[in-house]
């Protein structure tokens, strides 16, 4: 199937359009100004009719001669070019003929009385056309003394209509062909700035996007395809930024354990098979190491598949899972961590599994952070339809400039943080993609020092 250009289509649905309103607009001129002179005609021909049947009877001794031998010159005043006048009897013999047009009406009295219900009639008579009229001629008295048949010609009328179609077509024709000559230049002319926008693009490079494209003066379609286009960039640039930042974090976080296990095994290569000291430390660095290495890869695994969950959405009650797992995460790490819920019961249309997965980051981070003998708070309430769930502690805090950074991934700026524990910096930003593909959204407030707490809001199912 041929492909055309906008320019193109542009020019052809403009000629259809205007061919499909040309050939409307014809039909109408056609049928209303035909109809309109047919009326008039048929009018005329009554008038003059009438005029014969008034004026009939004061010639009614010229009208009782012989037919067509009488003296018919009086009818000369009503007749026009094209034109046949028939005076019947109430018998049906003719009485009169004063005829200049080709057609002659042989009539009955019967089909006589049968017009007079139907006329004015159109027919048509060896290729030509024709108006026929019939009315009587009364006496003073009321009654009939003849019947008057007047037949005119409506050849001109069809020749004229027949013309004006013939001029309307041209003219369309014309008017059809210019339209879609300036159809394809004004496609030309108005996809201009479009044809530079793609020139643009294709100059640009995935590895390379600092180049925004020019935004026209003119605040139409064109400049705001082109500022959306430019903010497409922007954030293309940003996922690019931040998929290289990962990928060297990432590397950066592999590296260090890759080492650590080479270095053991080129010491197990020189030494290791007489020292038995030596095998044991290394296979336990090793495995240390190895543990290391399948906690970050089930870290980044778990990061990458956060938005790749079935759906749709469960109906679940958040208060007895965050009940149980407070309990369980109480007993695992012998710590105080108490539990308080505003409502037995808390709807949320989200996966329970990524419920698991959020508090359990969140209070675990609480355990590492925050010393034994403080206490962590855990919170659920209601407020704006919106269900509120706190983790507060009393921990080590996060510093202001942290504190903006701590939902990227790899991020661990805190040295005090740092001391406490080890990790990849990896759970918040677990945590955030986990919330947000819930329909939620993360918030945390901290001071060194002093202790942070977390707030989570989902909407009530």
């Amino acid at each position: 199937m041929m492909h055309l250009t906008i320019k193109w289509r542009l020019s052809l649905i403009s000629m259809a359009t205007l061919s499909g309103i040309l050939l409307l607009f014809t039909l109408f001129v056609y049928f209303s100004l035909s109809h309109w002179m047919l009326y008039q005609q048929e009018r005329t021909i009554i008038q003059e009719a009438d005029h014969v049947a008034l004026a009939y009877p004061n010639h009614i001794e010229q009208g009782s001669g012989l037919g067509n031998d009488a003296n018919p010159n009086w009818l000369d005043q009503f007749i026009s070019a094209g034109q046949t006048i028939a005076i019947y009897k109430q018998n049906g013999a003719v009485l009169k003929i004063r005829q200049l047009s080709a057609w002659n009406p042989p009539l009955s009295i019967s089909s006589i009385h049968h017009l007079l219900s139907q006329s004015p009639t159109v027919l048509s008579v060896q290729h030509h056309e024709y108006v026929r009229v019939v009315v009587p001629s009364r006496s003073d008295k009321g009654g009939v003394l003849s019947w008057i048949v007047l037949v005119g010609s409506i050849d001109m009328i069809s020749s004229y209509l027949t013309r004006l179609v013939q001029i309307l077509l041209i003219g369309s024709f014309i008017g059809i062909l210019l339209t879609g000559v300036s159809g394809y230049y004004l496609g030309i002319f108005a996809l201009q700035p479009i044809s530079k926008i793609i020139r643009s693009i294709r100059s640009m490079d995935i590895y390379q996007m600092n180049e925004r494209l020019a935004i026209p003066v003119h605040q139409d379609e064109i400049a705001e395809l082109s500022m959306t286009f430019n903010a497409l960039l922007d954030r293309l640039s940003q996922a690019v930024q931040k998929q290289n930042e990962f990928v060297a974090n990432a590397s950066h976080e592999f590296r260090s354990p890759l080492a650590v296990i080479e270095g053991y095994i080129n010491l197990l290569a020189r030494w290791g098979k007489e020292d038995l000291v030596v095998t044991e430390r290394a296979i336990i660095a090793i495995k240390k190491e190895a543990d290391r290495l399948r906690r970050l890869t089930n870290s980044l695994l778990q990061l990458a598949g956060v938005h790749n969950q079935p759906t749709p959405l469960n109906v679940i009650n958040v208060v007895p899972i965050i009940k149980e797992m407070v309990d369980q995460l109480r007993e695992i790490y012998q710590r105080d961590i108490d539990f308080q819920a505003e409502h037995d019961v808390m709807e949320l249309n989200m996966h329970a599994e990524h419920l698991h997965q959020i508090m359990a980051i969140i209070i675990q981070n609480a355990v590492k952070y925050t010393p034994r003998d403080k206490t962590i708070q855990v919170n659920l309430v209601v407020q704006s339809h919106q269900a509120v769930m706190e983790v507060i502690d009393e921990g080590v805090g996060i510093s202001e400039t942290s504190l903006p950074h701590i939902f990227n991934r790899f991020y661990r700026g805190d040295q005090e943080r740092n001391r406490t524990t080890e990790g990849f910096g990896l759970g918040l930003a677990i945590a955030k993609e986990l919330v947000e593909s819930n329909g939620g959204t993360i918030e945390v407030n901290s001071q060194v020092s002093q202790g942070t707490k977390v707030i989570l809001k989902f909407p009530l199912a």
